[in-house]
């Protein structure tokens, strides 16, 4: 009796754990619009395999040399890469970074 319980709480808590992973998405494309709003909130817009892509900016922290940084991207037509998770229907940004993997913005870091 005791092994089955065991064993169900183990199987409990194994399947909780995969449930909780995050599943993201690689974006490349072209930076089109960086709009800041009301309390840090505020949307990126790139242009991503000839399809505009917002993603929302409320989860990350810029600088102003950061932004600076954007927007010359912007402004030369340089590609970036973005890694986001979907939530309730809005692409949340997890990393910002170079396509030679130079780190412009990481969430967990």
């Amino acid at each position: 009796m005791k092994t089955i319980l065991i064993l169900l709480i183990l199987n409990i808590f194994t399947t909780s754990c995969m449930n909780s992973e995050i599943n993201t998405k690689k974006f490349s494309g072209y930076l089109l619009d960086i709009e800041f709003g009301n309390e840090a909130k505020g949307i990126l817009t790139l242009k991503s395999n000839d399809i505009n892509q917002s993603f929302s900016l409320s989860n990350m922290k810029f600088d102003f040399l950061m932004m600076s940084h954007l927007n010359q991207h912007m402004l030369l037509g340089e590609q970036i890469n973005i890694t986001a998770y979907k939530k309730d229907g809005v692409w949340e940004i997890i990393k910002i970074y170079d396509l030679d993997g130079t780190i412009h913005v990481d969430q967990f870091k």
